[in-house]
């Protein structure tokens, strides 16, 4: 039943998808010529495997694109900004028909997934313009960080919806440099095979836990995708929820307050239901 229910989100979010055709496909360069030039590599029609092509700011400006009003996204109050939503980009982009997923990649090695039914239900958008300026004149005036060259973001005035979803601000990167477009079965295959092949029910509820946010900083088992800004790797943390789970779940929850250097935000709404879960999945426990 999960397969097919699976199945069935993918082609509704395809149908979804498919009304949001940009007006024409990006022209993608060969070499960088702007700092604010988006790289895009992964499962790009016509363009080698291994490669990276550049897509100029310019370029996704003449996407098909919206004037929002966000509050306090990047600033105090209220700032207008100019977006691009993910599924304009999708199209814009010359993928496969397998193709099934968005990765967005920082310059500090912080990632986020973007699987189809997420950007059809959610609508999340790439950030153009903050206050009528490009990333090549941010960080807007008061702000003190650059989130360029690219920020993504959702928002409860677009969906009301998502200001529910568990761990919206792993869906709310910046400092993006590149997307890489992929297939869910390739990028999270060691998260379905080996150990982690026959999971129990609240371990298969951890690994979309783990998918939808703990990927943003992790690797996962084996060759499973995950950011790189924590640098831990995954059978450490595997070997900690194994054997001490109480320490697992207090880190979690306020990482500086059991260790002053941490560098992972804290998750204290994390229930503990919802931590038994992520423990199951990282310790693959089966049925």
């Amino acid at each position: 039943m999960g397969i097919v229910r699976a199945k069935n989100a993918l082609l509704a979010a395809a149908f979804l998808l498919a009304g949001a055709r940009a007006a024409r496909a990006l022209d993608l360069r060969r070499e960088r010529g702007s700092p604010t030039d988006l790289a895009v590599s992964g499962l790009l029609a016509g363009v080698p495997a291994g490669e990276t092509r550049f897509v100029p700011w310019a370029e996704l400006r003449g996407l098909p694109t919206r004037h929002l009003r966000l509050q306090d996204e990047f600033l105090p109050g209220e700032q207008d900004v100019t977006v691009v939503f993910l599924a304009e980009l999708w199209h814009a982009l010359p993928h496969p028909p397998e193709a099934d997923l968005l990765l967005a990649v920082c310059d500090d090695g912080y990632a986020s997934v973007y699987r189809l039914d997420f950007i059809a239900r959610y609508r999340p958008f790439l950030v153009l313009e903050i206050n009528g300026q490009g990333p090549d004149r941010w960080p807007p005036a008061g702000l003190k960080f650059n989130p360029g060259p690219y920020a993504i973001t959702v928002s409860p005035g677009v969906v009301p919806a998502v200001a529910a979803y568990l761990d919206v601000n792993h869906k709310k990167p910046w400092g993006v440099v590149a997307l890489i477009v992929g297939r869910s079965a390739e990028a999270f295959h060691d998260a379905y095979t080996g150990r982690w092949r026959n999971l129990s029910a609240r371990a298969a509820a951890g690994r979309e836990i783990w998918i939808n946010s703990c990927a943003s900083c992790h690797a996962g088992p084996g060759a499973t995708f995950g950011g790189t800004k924590s640098g831990q790797a995954f059978p450490t943390l595997a070997a900690l929820a194994a054997a001490n789970p109480e320490f697992f779940r207090a880190y979690v929850r306020h990482p500086q307050a059991l260790v002053a250097t941490a560098k992972m935000e804290a998750h204290p709404h994390y229930t503990d239901a919802q931590l038994d879960e992520l423990i199951a999945f990282i310790t693959a426990e089966a049925p």
